[in-house]
């Protein structure tokens, strides 16, 4: 019984399926902010999955790879939203969505391998990133190792800058806020499945690119809320100000992200090394300070 009810977790709440709704509606808003800014005839998400009636059937490999990275998004939804696990083992779940859908597309021959090595150097910013941010979040705390999510009930990282003083203060401080735009930054760029799958991609292929993108989404929206705001304060004027904080921080990621929609792939890709440089200098910083 237990294992079934685990089973509806990972699958329904706060599971894939949950956190797939939740992006969907984002990547919804996401185009009708895009079509307000650049006068598009037609919302992204519509694109995304708009299907033909024929279509090239998906391989075997394909389909694994769209199965383990969209469990990975939906067991990193429930670890979120239990509080269960540390930052260390998001890290590799968002790996999974990043890079196991990048192996079906280096098999499939020279014309849709040959995009590999591009989209593996976004990939692999991307991921640098987050492992920089995790690993400066967690010295955090002065003589402590912290990446547990335990650590952010009902406080975000800036809390623990108060416990630092002198000059590690401001190492802890600016180390904090490099994090803080990394993050931000990695909310700006596309997991590969969306490049996996290809523009106008059709049947599984665009399901998967929709499902997949709007998980990773909603998921790495919900990581930058618990990692800045904290989980929700308590009482009913803290739960308040924490929900409208972060409602304003998904509207604000949201409209920047649409407004990046209409720029061309380089600036895209150069976003995301901005994020590992931000993410390095972080890392840095916070070696600075516990040194």
């Amino acid at each position: 019984m237990q294992i079934g009810m685990d089973i509806l977790r990972v699958l329904f709440f706060p599971g894939l399926l949950f956190m797939a709704l939740c992006g969907c509606f984002l990547l919804l808003l996401e185009g009708r902010l895009n079509s307000a800014f650049y006068g598009t005839k037609t919302p992204r998400l519509r694109s995304l999955a708009a299907g033909k009636e024929e279509y090239e059937p998906s391989t075997a490999g394909e389909l694994t790879a769209m199965t383990v990275s969209l469990a990975a998004m939906g067991l990193a939804g429930v670890l979120l939203v239990r509080i269960e696990g540390d930052l260390f083992v998001l890290l590799l779940l968002f790996a999974a969505i990043e890079a196991v859908p990048l192996f079906p597309l280096v098999a499939a021959g020279v014309e849709q391998g040959s995009r590999a090595p591009l989209l593996f150097q976004a990939a692999l910013l991307r991921m640098a990133a987050v492992a920089c941010v995790v690993v400066s979040l967690s010295l955090r705390f002065p003589g402590d190792f912290a990446p547990g999510l335990e650590t952010f009930k009902g406080e975000g990282v800036f809390s623990a800058v108060q416990l630092w003083s002198g000059r590690d203060y401001a190492f802890i401080l600016a180390s904090l806020v490099c994090a803080a735009l990394a993050m931000f930054v990695f909310l700006l760029g596309r997991p590969a499945c969306r490049a996996f799958a290809g523009a106008g991609a059709d049947g599984i292929k665009g399901l998967h690119a929709l499902v997949g993108e709007g998980s990773e989404r909603a998921v790495a929206l919900l990581l930058f809320t618990v990692l800045f705001l904290g989980y929700p304060w308590e009482g009913g004027s803290g739960l308040l100000a924490w929900s409208g904080a972060a409602l304003g921080t998904a509207l604000l990621a949201t409209a920047a992200r649409a407004v990046l929609e209409g720029r061309d792939e380089v600036t895209l890709r150069r976003l995301q090394a901005a994020a590992a440089l931000f993410a390095l200098l972080s890392l840095a910083l916070a070696f600075a300070a516990v040194v």
